[in-house]
């Protein structure tokens, strides 16, 4: 069987490193700032990506979906061939579309408040994204390219190989405030072996930005509704619930 992963990640994450390695290759501290409040201020946000995935054994995977991520609202929306995930304020919805089975997980159990503090400071309030940045990007980052002509911004970053992100590529449209594109490479463990860790190798490309975000994907009830204490599906009825928390 063709095995997959799905990588998912904070939009803010892909989003902002170019921002902050511009700051650091050109020392330019208002500049940053200036970049910063900008990405800061995308409240909400969606784009459509492509994810190709190689193993170190020559299999290969390729996932496209779309995301839509919503900070005045609190919450996820993440579709693709592969699955759709859904993270609100009181619930997490995943269908594995590959595996035909689903995950419901009640965030206001007693049980899972650590979890979800954790994933939305994560998610909305950047807290993955400022260890990333002070960790490896701003200590490590190398500016390959940097072309602007009129309102288009195009950045190449490099990595030390020590580090598992690899390259990143974006085009950036200051006068929209919005990216063209994006493109990164980057290595994640997979499994250990006799000769040590080995790590898959996935190019997430990213376009169709918009500040526009479809509400009625973003509908949990049009998945499944919850009544008692009691799951009724609304949507991939014939999978397989393995697990309800």
């Amino acid at each position: 069987m063709k095995q997959s992963i799905l990588i998912t990640t904070s939009f803010f994450i892909f989003l902002i490193l170019p921002a902050r390695a511009f700051g650091q290759a050109f020392d330019t501290t208002l500049e940053l700032r200036k970049l910063i409040t900008e990405f800061v201020s995308l409240k909400n946000i969606g784009y459509s990506y492509v994810k190709n995935i190689e193993f170190p054994n020559g299999e290969k995977d390729r996932v496209i979906g779309k995301m839509h991520l919503s900070n005045d609202d609190k919450i996820l929306f993440d579709s693709s061939d592969a699955f759709t995930m859904l993270y609100t304020s009181h619930w997490f919805y995943k269908a594995d579309h590959r595996n035909k089975e689903l995950s419901i997980v009640n965030l206001d159990n007693e049980k899972n408040k650590k979890l979800k503090k954790a994933v939305e400071n994560d998610l909305f309030k950047n807290g993955a994204f400022e260890t990333f940045m002070n960790n490896v990007v701003m200590k490590t980052a190398i500016v390959k390219k940097y072309k602007q002509e009129g309102d288009i911004v195009n950045i190449s970053l490099k990595f030390p190989p020590s580090q598992n992100v690899k390259s990143i590529e974006i085009i950036y449209d200051r006068k929209n405030k919005l990216p063209v594109s994006y493109k990164m490479v980057v290595l994640q463990p997979w499994q250990r072996s006799p000769k040590g860790i080995q790590s898959i190798e996935a190019k997430v490309e990213c376009s169709d930005f918009s500040k526009t975000i479809d509400k009625g994907a973003l509908d949990l009830q049009s998945y499944f509704t919850c009544k008692k204490g009691k799951i009724e599906l609304k949507k991939y009825d014939q999978y397989k619930l393995s697990e309800k928390i």
